[in-house]
């Protein structure tokens, strides 16, 4: 294999991958939880939870997935529920009169088993990837205390890998212990279930696996064709794209499209430009920033975050920055919030966000699908905010400046 060149790997890769095939199935076999985006929504988790949880609900397992659940958790957590409630007391609750809530006092989810003998209410605190805020379990704590006080009280707090919360009164629940309940259901009430049904659940223990708790078949196949094919594997991320130098490009590409635009500095991640009316128009010299040691420059920030860009007021005379910033200051509205003075070194007059990789409209996109993007929003500053900008400075810096220098 050592002498193999590297399109020769490239090619035994391409020949003997047929895990590749079955990797290729898992992933891309329709889930409407990815279709809509809504992997990590918490409520959308907590509505399906409460589906499930609640045995008059239109799954057709009456209450399997809730007592098998508290069997389950009870079992597990004898020390946290010691003398509240027992897997005897799970099997002999009459499930009938069950009432599950939703953002009830905005505790994510309520369940109330009304028995006679032994009434529980049980709180349950959902969080996937937003963290608990100050005093939040304890106010939950207390709400549950008063307005149950004959009710056995259970508090779980539901997150992804079970982290520990601020109130040790609460207990730890992960989703890996969801995700066996729903095995359970899918093994023992299958037959039960309609096709849509099944369908949907199958789905969303799927998206907790892949996305929530892990997938150890998905890991397993994955390490068997690293280990098959790690050379081929090496090469592919070694020449794989590089979404930041492809971004880098076609806004040089964009920008020479423009008359007015300036390019000054071309750096991968920041990027300098000027127009040719604030060239004209401020004949001032900075000092250590570009080659060109322009004061005033627009600058694209363009990280693995995103890509922004702004009008930077860089380093130079302290006389000249104030004159710029006072200057500024006088076109409220189109210049960022800017405060008495220019800060020491930087200050950033104007800006705009052009990608924010967070954002569901642009997340996972390919830089493809992502060039419409840049181009609409780059191409709106330019002839808009950009413009108004120049047309400021053409229109009032000569005054201005005259005014100062006296």
């Amino acid at each position: 294999m050592d002498s193999l060149s590297e399109k020769e790997i490239i090619e035994d890769f391409i020949l003997n991958s047929q895990d590749l095939e079955k990797l290729d199935s898992m992933l891309t076999h329709f889930n409407v939880f990815e279709t809509l985006n809504i992997v990590n929504a918490e409520i959308r988790h907590s509505n399906v939870l409460a589906w499930l949880f609640d045995p008059k609900a239109n799954h057709g397992t009456g209450e399997y997935f809730l007592k098998r659940f508290l069997k389950k958790y009870v079992k597990n957590n004898k020390g946290g529920l010691e003398n509240k409630l027992t897997i005897l007391d799970t099997e002999l609750f009459d499930y009938g009169d069950v009432e599950v809530r939703r953002e009830w006092e905005n505790i994510d989810l309520l369940i109330k088993l009304n028995e006679q003998d032994k009434k529980v209410v049980i709180a349950i605190e959902n969080k996937i990837h937003s963290t608990e805020l100050e005093g939040q379990l304890d106010k939950y704590k207390k709400i549950v205390e008063k307005k149950f006080k004959d009710y056995v009280q259970a508090l779980i707090y539901l997150t992804r890998e079970g982290e520990k919360p601020g109130d040790n009164t609460w207990l730890i629940c992960d989703y890996d212990f969801i995700a066996e309940c729903l095995d359970d259901l899918l093994e023992n009430k299958r037959d039960l279930m309609n096709v849509n049904i099944r369908t949907f659940i199958e789905q969303y223990l799927f998206i907790l696996r892949r996305y929530i708790v892990g997938n150890s078949e998905i890991e397993k196949i994955c390490k068997e064709i690293y280990q098959k094919h790690a050379k081929a594997l090496d090469l592919i991320f070694e020449y794989r794209p590089d979404m930041q130098k492809q971004i880098f490009e076609y806004l040089v590409e964009l920008l020479k499209k423009f008359d007015n635009i300036k390019i000054d500095n071309q750096v991968k991640v920041y990027m300098t430009f000027t127009t040719k009316t604030l060239d004209k128009k401020v004949d001032i010299k900075g000092e250590g920033w570009t080659k060109n040691n322009k004061i005033l420059l627009y600058e694209f920030s363009n990280t693995e975050k995103g890509l922004s860009l702004k009008l930077a007021l860089g380093p130079g005379k302290t006389d000249d920055r104030k004159k710029i910033f006072s200057f500024c200051k006088l076109k409220p509205g189109i210049f960022s919030s800017l405060g008495n003075e220019p800060s020491a070194k930087w200050t950033t007059l104007y800006s705009n966000s052009i990608i924010n990789f967070k954002s569901n409209d642009v997340k996972d996109k390919s830089f493809e699908e992502l060039k419409d993007v840049i181009k609409t929003k780059l191409t709106e500053i330019i002839e808009k905010d950009i413009k108004v900008i120049d047309d400021y400075f053409e229109q009032n810096w000569d005054e201005f400046e005259q005014n100062w220098k006296k």
